[in-house]
């Protein structure tokens, strides 16, 4: 079982896939495919001040291959969410500066990528998170309109399939609260219902993470419980936590680690490898 079913960050050691210096990597989700375990990111150069998407691969030893660039917009690219549908892979990174929220077609896994559309304009979403549930999508994300932060009001856009016509809940906005508005990871459904990780933000910005049970999730409205907060603690000691995702036996956190380099204090992603069978830990 991973984090969100246990509800703790205990298990095997968290291990840390430290960035270069010079950038910042965030919004961590996995995904096994054909044998093989990769992580796509968001990897933002403090040189430039803008994000793009990369990935890693996770080989069975725990030893990681190099960070590889995918996708770069003129724009700001975050929280690279991760969508299987028709046998396709796709992407819906968060693209909240373009006023758009697109999707990305796999061509060649896991190195190319091709804009396959646009499933909503006009808008500034961030973190769209998808999950279909009970004969229909619902995309969960948190919005504004050009004042204020992104943290605490979440809105839901339903559609019938994947590619649209995304349309507004009509109970938008449908929660507002910095504890358990904005989407920290994909949603997993188990025995029927649906777990959602959420960013509690009551203490800044990515502070710690809530684990919630969605009691519903329909056209007449949405409710939801927080069963859990998950704080830094002695299972991962760093500063902050920001998403919570697994993909088989790789599960993945984001956070803040800081340690002394060159007189700089760095950032760092953390970054989880769970084992199967009687193989030990190893490090990502």
């Amino acid at each position: 079982r991973g984090g969100m079913e246990r509800g703790d960050l205990s298990g095997p050691h968290w291990q840390v896939l430290a960035d270069p210096g010079t950038h910042f990597y965030a919004d961590p989700f996995p995904i096994e495919r054909d044998g093989r375990r990769f992580i796509f990111f968001e990897d933002l150069d403090h040189r430039v001040g803008k994000g793009i998407i990369s990935f890693v691969e996770i080989f069975e030893d725990g030893r990681t291959g190099p960070v590889v660039p995918v996708l770069e917009e003129p724009w700001h690219l975050s929280y690279p969410f991760l969508i299987e549908d028709g046998g396709s892979l796709f992407m819906v990174p968060e693209s909240s500066n373009a006023r758009t929220v697109p999707i990305y077609r796999c061509t060649r896994f896991p190195d190319q990528w091709e804009r396959h559309g646009t499933l909503l304009t006009d808008i500034e979403a961030a973190d769209a998170t998808i999950v279909a549930y009970r004969g229909m999508q619902y995309m969960f994300c948190v919005t504004r309109n050009g004042i204020g932060g992104y943290s605490d009001t979440l809105a839901i856009f339903t559609a019938k399939d994947l590619f649209g016509d995304w349309r507004p809940h009509a109970g938008n906005p449908i929660l507002v609260d910095p504890a358990s508005a904005r989407p920290a990871g994909a949603m997993i459904e188990k025995d029927g219902v649906l777990l959602r990780p959420v960013q509690d933000c009551r203490n800044g910005y990515g502070a710690q993470l809530g684990l919630a049970r969605v009691t519903q999730l329909d056209g007449d409205g949405f409710a939801q419980t927080v069963d859990r907060v998950l704080r830094p603690d002695e299972h991962w000691p760093g500063r902050k936590l920001h998403t919570l995702n697994r993909a088989g036996a790789l599960e993945t956190i984001d956070g803040f680690v800081f340690r002394p380099k060159s007189d700089l204090m760095n950032r760092y992603v953390e970054r989880r490898y769970e084992p199967t069978g009687g193989a030990s830990a190893t490090q990502v």
